[in-house]
């Protein structure tokens, strides 16, 4: 039979370890929203005669150069991949359309960001193109917030998407290369621009004061998106906040963006900056692959005022070798 320090100890033993779960699952299901956003410090980092973040690399380097010597009236914009290296003959193709169909003509900055793209492959692609590419080096890890052995709970996508998702929704916009910048155009390996495009899309947005711009709305499949609608809604009403049209958007649905054209002062600005680091900090995004489309979706119906959203519709695009329908 124990004895009474024994039983003590046992009991002291279990309280500890039951108030170790405890805050586990709390640290899952709860964060505190109205902490100081501390992701990076992204107010006005878009806006001009901001001092910059300093550069760590020659390609940001020389970036930086040449948005010293911009020309004056053109919109300050860069067009963005993300590249694997078994995906680069897919994407050379995806630049070949890019290049023929937009920027032979209007010569804007590409931006390629990649894991392990060898010195080769990095020539072969400044080799193909007559655009001015700048490479950026991501390295995709699990958050330090969430345990490294986590179980993803639904939708059965690998741990590299997730990765992918939580880049486009949040880590391109910590880099010191966006800085200056005002419009970004994210286009994705697969996709191809199959007509000319007879306009400059950046001034297009410039002129007609847009914030977002898209090609295909499509419906997003709801095992992935597992109470991600339900947390938006919390932080609404936590943060008391008036959302644009978020009300009136229909769950599940999502712009598609593998082509999206957007003001960086929309995802560098607080209200999405502290949205976003709440959301990344639930963990959907690798339990259950909450994607960069829905979470985006849903900010720029928080945050944009309709009438600053825009439909593309004379763009004949593909994604995937499918041409996008427009609703």
């Amino acid at each position: 039979m124990p004895s009474q320090g024994q039983t003590r100890g046992f009991l002291l033993l279990l309280l500890v370890a039951s108030c170790a779960i405890l805050s586990f699952m709390y640290s899952r299901t709860s964060v505190d929203i109205r902490r100081p956003f501390s992701v990076s410090q992204a107010r006005n980092r878009g806006a001009r005669g901001v001092v910059p973040s300093p550069c760590a690399d020659h390609d940001c380097i020389r970036l930086r150069n040449r948005l010293a010597n911009w020309p004056e009236g053109k919109p300050r914009a860069f067009v963005y991949y993300l590249v694997r290296s078994d995906r680069v003959p897919l994407f050379l193709q995806s630049l070949k359309s890019f290049d023929s169909h937009f920027n032979d003509v209007y010569q804007y900055p590409l931006v390629v960001y990649h894991e392990d793209l060898s010195a080769s492959k990095r020539d072969l692609i400044r080799s193909s193109s007559k655009s001015d590419i700048y490479f950026q080096t991501v390295r995709f890890e699990v958050p330090d917030f969430l345990p490294r052995n986590l179980t993803q709970q639904s939708c059965p996508w690998n741990i590299g998407y997730r990765h992918m998702c939580r880049f486009h929704a949040i880590l391109v916009y910590n880099g010191p290369i966006v800085d200056g910048f005002e419009y970004i155009w994210r286009l994705d390996d697969d996709s191809n621009i199959l007509q000319p495009m007879k306009y400059d899309i950046f001034e297009y947005m410039d002129r007609n004061g847009l914030q977002y711009g898209y090609i295909s709305i499509q419906w997003e499949y709801p095992p992935c998106v597992v109470d991600l609608w339900k947390s938006a809604t919390d932080y609404i009403d936590r943060v008391s906040i008036s959302p644009a049209f978020f009300k009136q958007w229909r769950k599940n649905k999502i712009y598609y963006n593998n082509f999206e054209v957007s003001r960086l002062s929309l995802w560098l600005s607080d209200d999405y900056q502290n949205f976003v680091d709440y959301i990344d900090r639930l963990g959907g995004i690798y339990y259950h692959r909450w994607g960069d489309a829905p979470i985006k979706t849903i900010a720029v119906s928080m945050f944009v005022p309709r009438n600053e959203t825009h439909q593309f519709k004379d763009i004949v695009y593909s994604h995937k070798g499918i041409i996008m329908e427009q609703h």
